[in-house]
């Protein structure tokens, strides 16, 4: 009896040290870690520290603002004021060509013809076209610098094309150089030519009927002409575009204006004293109040009344 009593307070002190000690453990790690006297950096040591970049340790000092001089006209850099702007800009400012100052050989004189350049053209092929030799290219270039790039040329783009031709009999006084006589009627094939300077419109667009971003075929449009003019429904006038004048290169004198065929209208039955209603039949740009018109053809009288 006395032996199984014994054997009981053991196991149940064995217990309560077993309890007691897991207890601690607990309480133990449920404490927070004692702060330690050395301050260890957040790099993770001295190490660290000397491999960061030394600007993350050093105080920024304040930015101080030079005083910036400003430069006059006279200490500007030789290289700027060297510097000329190209012949094409001033050319594209100014809405004139000038012609190239060359010797024209003796017995010839030069003729000028104007080109609009198509999908696929280049100069080679213009000038074997025109002079039977595509190594001649460089004379059409010479006459329209404002191409930067001879090798890039677009559709659309305007050419003047210097041709040459004998001359029987001069006239004393006659100029050397001179413009491609239009035919009557030739403008209206044409897509561009160059105009002497008393070529004459008949008229122009005075407005439009709707106000779009852009005005083109099957649009109404308004012209400054009508009854007083004698314009007739059914007729039809071809819209042109004046684009930049053609300078002799030595007298300076406007020898023509480069024109450009833009599209064709035809008058309604809308015609008022000094104006017509008429709707665009053909166009090839954009058309703008301004542009100039001419008669390009009348239809026959039979199919007018119907």
């Amino acid at each position: 009896m006395k032996k199984g009593i014994i054997i009981f307070l053991l196991c149940s002190l064995l217990t309560l040290s077993i309890f007691f000690a897991r207890a601690q453990e607990k309480g133990v790690e449920a404490l927070p870690p004692e702060p330690s006297e050395e301050e260890v950096p957040a790099f993770g040591g001295e190490e660290n520290m000397e491999a960061l970049p030394p600007k993350l340790f050093e105080e920024k000092s304040p930015a101080v603002e030079e005083e910036v001089k400003p430069v006059e006209p006279s200490e500007a850099p030789a290289e700027e004021s060297a510097v000329e702007k190209p012949q094409e800009v001033k050319e594209a400012l100014s809405g004139k060509r000038v012609l190239p100052e060359e010797a024209i050989p003796e017995g010839m004189e030069l003729v000028l013809k104007a080109y609009e350049v198509k999908m696929g053209d280049c100069l080679h092929e213009i000038a074997n076209r025109y002079y039977d030799d595509p190594s001649l290219w460089r004379n059409i270039w010479a006459y329209n610098k404002y191409i930067k790039n001879p090798h890039w040329i677009f559709p659309g783009d305007d050419l003047i094309i210097p041709t040459y031709r004998k001359v029987m009999e001069k006239k004393p006084q006659e100029p050397e150089v001179k413009l491609e006589e239009l035919e009557t009627g030739i403008e209206y094939e044409r897509d561009i030519f160059i105009a002497p300077p008393d070529f004459g419109f008949d008229g122009c667009i005075a407005g439009v009927k709707e106000k779009k971003f852009m005005t083109a075929y099957g649009d109404t449009v308004f012209i400054d002409l009508g009854k007083s003019q004698q314009v007739k429904p059914k007729t039809r006038y071809g819209i042109y575009r004046e684009k930049e004048e053609v300078i002799h290169p030595r007298t300076g004198e406007v020898m023509g204006i480069m024109v450009e065929k833009i599209g064709v209208l035809e008058v309604t039955s809308d015609i008022e004293e000094n104006s017509s209603t008429a709707v665009i039949i053909d166009s090839r740009k954009p058309i703008e109040i301004g542009d100039s018109i001419k008669l390009q053809a009348k239809i026959e009288e039979k199919e007018t009344e119907e």
